[in-house]
């Protein structure tokens, strides 16, 4: 098959505005907290060698994620935490001051245009109007001794994602296209590193007024398993919400950490059939290739 015509992910997500809703209820930290340069604890967060699902390759957590999170934890409470912003002084690397003892250490590496709570670590939830986006984490047991202590946090790929390719021509009345899905997890549990054990209804909505085919989106979620299934519907709006056109995709198969990609025509095709066109089990940042 050949190979689908990518916009950059990141581009895309510049353009998109995320719509209200989900079963999962969020409850975000009331600010961002303050960046501090001295402490006898030094976190440096790193990503471990992996394809970015944009296929970009990634030198440091700062060339690809716009936000990191850390957060510190002793008997289920969180005692510190700290959000960072790309472009900021030091990013990707914090102070702690703590005294000696053993912790929970949670890093959180994302680019949604808001930063979930991270108050419990099992229940880390991302929300629609906050949107989703590739996502790492590092979760593990902090020792922290007379001294300094220097933790080096080597995150790792938490979420999956479908691709979905538009190659007809876009009307010219069309304003934007919403993503609906649900089937897996919006949440996000950084202790077992699956997703919430409820079906979550996500959704991203893209301004697309202008734009050309092929038009490429994206969607992510948090799988709960190894393997999972999405329904999606993709819906096509115009400037005053009414629907230009609509198609159902069933049971969407996901691998974790991988991307299932799907192309087909949205406006000048009728019906709602799905054939399997390409398979790659040997590429991991590809898991299924599929047309509709």
């Amino acid at each position: 098959m050949k190979k689908l015509k990518q916009w950059t992910l990141s581009t895309m997500m510049l353009l998109a505005m995320f719509s209200l809703g989900a079963c999962e209820k969020a409850v975000l930290d009331e600010q961002e907290d303050t960046q501090s340069t001295e402490g006898n604890v030094i976190i440096r967060a790193t990503l471990y060698e992996i394809v970015p699902f944009d296929t970009r390759a990634v030198q440091n957590i700062a060339d690809y994620c716009s936000t990191l999170q850390f957060a510190v934890f002793q008997d289920g409470t969180k005692v510190k935490g700290i959000t960072q912003k790309k472009g900021s002084d030091g990013y990707g690397q914090v102070h702690f001051s703590l005294e000696p003892g053993t912790y929970q250490l949670l890093v959180l590496a994302h680019s949604s245009t808001g930063s979930p709570s991270i108050n419990d670590p099992s229940k880390i939830q991302f929300t629609n109007s906050d949107g989703y986006s590739d996502t790492f984490f590092y979760y593990d047991n902090l020792t922290v001794t007379e001294g300094e202590n220097v933790q080096e946090a080597r995150l790792q790929r938490a979420s999956s994602m479908v691709r979905i390719t538009i190659t007809d021509n876009i009307p010219a009345n069309v304003s934007t296209i919403r993503l609906y899905y649900e089937g897996e997890s919006g949440v996000f549990n950084a202790v077992t590193g699956w997703g919430g054990t409820v079906n979550s209804k996500q959704s991203i909505t893209y301004n697309v007024q202008g734009q050309s085919s092929p038009l490429t989106l994206a969607a992510y979620t948090f799988l709960r398993n190894e393997e999972g299934t999405l329904n999606m519907t993709l819906t096509a709006y115009d400037a005053n919400s009414g629907v230009v056109a609509e198609k159902e995709l069933k049971n969407i198969p996901m691998k974790n950490h991988m991307v299932t990609e799907y192309s087909g025509k949205l406006f000048s095709a009728t019906g709602t059939n799905i054939s399997m066109s390409f398979t790659a089990d040997t590429a991991w940042q590809v898991y299924r290739q599929l047309t509709f």
